[in-house]
């Protein structure tokens, strides 16, 4: 069973770095942005994933006032750039997509796949498809197939989700540990946290 390197980071740690291929070209790692922007670490399952997908449409729509707080959002998931790259021919979204198919960034900021009853596999299928069908039938949007996470991952494992917010400094100033199918904190309770943080932001980019 898969195990996690390291312990989440807390508040005052300095964010673990990383850099992983993105979905729209290139490369993107966390030290890209020390001293430019705050950064809002979503460690997600992705497109093939339609709670994500919601929350991804959230906070899409509310793109313009994460920049207006000095902040980027970097979603970070277990698709492989291939998958991801199949994904944006029928998705667009506003936020950078990193692919960490191996899972080592996961394992490096402790988020380790857990395990499900045979029950919570059923009822998460059965959510899943009622929600898929609902998506294709009111917005005509058709899933990416979950099979290939599935078979990398085997069918009764899952992975929480993360969201971590860090200052310029690379330094972690909140935490949100969430349940693989739950709802992100709402978008005024993740602005209120990085609303902060741009003064500091500023007053770096000042004396500089």
């Amino acid at each position: 069973m898969e195990q996690a390197t390291h312990a989440q980071p807390r508040v005052g740690e300095k964010a673990p770095d990383f850099r992983l291929a993105a979905a729209g070209g290139g490369e993107i790692g966390l030290s890209d942005y020390l001293g430019r922007k705050n950064l809002l670490l979503w460690f997600s399952k992705g497109l093939a994933c339609p709670f994500c997908r919601r929350n991804m449409a959230r906070l899409s729509q509310a793109y313009q006032q994460f920049q207006g707080c000095d902040a980027e959002i970097l979603q970070i998931t277990h698709n492989t750039v291939e998958e991801a790259k199949l994904y944006f021919r029928n998705y667009h979204l506003a936020t950078p997509y990193l692919c960490d198919p191996d899972r080592q960034v996961h394992l490096r900021y402790g988020i380790a796949l857990e395990q499900q009853s045979i029950g919570a596999v059923a009822a998460n299928m059965v959510t899943s498809s009622l929600m898929v069908t609902g998506d294709l039938l009111s917005h005509g949007q058709k899933s990416p197939s979950p099979v290939s996470l599935i078979m990398r991952m085997g069918p009764r494992f899952q992975s929480p989700q993360l969201v971590v917010a860090a200052d310029g400094a690379g330094l972690v100033r909140h935490v949100w540990s969430i349940g693989h199918s739950d709802t992100l904190p709402t978008v005024a309770e993740l602005l209120s946290v990085l609303e902060p943080l741009r003064s500091g932001l500023q007053s770096a980019s000042h004396a500089g």
